[in-house]
């Protein structure tokens, strides 16, 4: 037998039923005595801390670039396999951390740019 796809909105539940559910609720309280009383200055620190985290995350949000290879150097990045563009990114980033292997690369060397030593894993 195969699988059988049903949607949510396929289901239909019982007004009846769901009453039930709704009461059976009603007879079991929340019990809170296990929850902490967070007093005024934790809460404060909680969502201080909370528009850091959106800050620092925007920050880091990514944006799209394109770059013009050669078909050669194309085939090489791809030649690591899925996730290749990753690895572009880390290697930029790094780099970007990095400001000497620029300079490295940069230094003319008989007419040509110094190409980083990297090797594909298979």
């Amino acid at each position: 037998m195969g699988m059988v796809r049903i949607k949510s909105s396929d289901i239909k539940l019982s007004r009846e039923y769901l009453e039930q559910q709704a009461a059976a609720r009603k007879d079991r309280p929340i019990d809170f005595s296990d929850i902490p009383q967070y007093t005024s200055e934790q809460l404060d620190e909680m969502r201080r801390q909370a528009i850091l985290r959106r800050q620092a995350a925007a920050k880091r949000k990514r944006k799209m670039f394109s770059l013009r290879l050669e078909s050669d150097a194309i085939e090489w990045w791809q030649s690591f396999g899925d996730g290749y563009t990753n690895i572009m990114t880390r290697l930029l980033e790094e780099a970007w951390k990095h400001p000497e292997w620029i300079e490295e690369c940069l230094k003319p060397t008989r007419g040509r740019i110094p190409v980083l030593p990297l090797e594909p894993r298979y």
